[in-house]
């Protein structure tokens, strides 16, 4: 009985101590309520639009196509186009390039209702071997790159939303 009783005191200290420290739960981002429901803006066939329209509903947003309900604005988050470069990093003896740096880059901002439109920008950079022999693998990859990357900034759309403040 004692030991139920300090393993359940123990448990209360725990999530206190973890709560009061500002650890939260991935994908538990509480977003203001003026962003509850919202429109979003940007290409819709591609990967970006649909991580982050996944990641808005999960969070309780609804998203809307028209930019008034009831002839009252609604917010507008924009996704802007993503920019992929690649850079020789190295070179080997025979000058072919053996390593690159990628460089992932898109822009995307929200509006609010009677306030000025905030503007955010994500930047990763992740460096890739070349392997001349396994081309196929190479090209897969730098897509998997991209995808994580992309994912990354999915998240981080949520994450600066729900620290925007009007």
């Amino acid at each position: 009985m004692g030991g139920v009783l300090l393993r359940w005191v123990c448990s209360v200290l725990l999530l206190v101590s973890l709560s009061g420290c500002g650890f939260h739960l991935r994908g538990g981002e509480m977003l203001s309520p003026s962003l509850h429901t919202m429109r979003l803006v940007g290409d819709d066939k591609s990967d970006m639009y649909r991580m982050v329209a996944y990641r808005l509903k999960r969070a309780g947003v609804t998203l809307v196509e028209k930019s008034e309900i009831d002839g009252k604005p609604i917010p507008e988050l924009q996704l802007g186009g993503i920019s992929v470069t690649n850079q020789v990093a190295s070179v080997d003896s025979h000058s072919q390039a053996v390593e690159y740096v990628m460089h992932f880059s898109t822009q995307y901002s929200i509006k609010v209702p009677d306030h000025e439109a905030q503007k955010f920008t994500a930047n990763f950079t992740r460096t890739f071997l070349n392997k001349s022999s396994e081309a196929l693998a190479s090209s897969r990859e730098q897509e998997q790159l991209t995808k994580e990357m992309t994912e990354q900034t999915a998240d981080l759309v949520l994450i600066q939303l729900s620290r925007v403040s009007f």
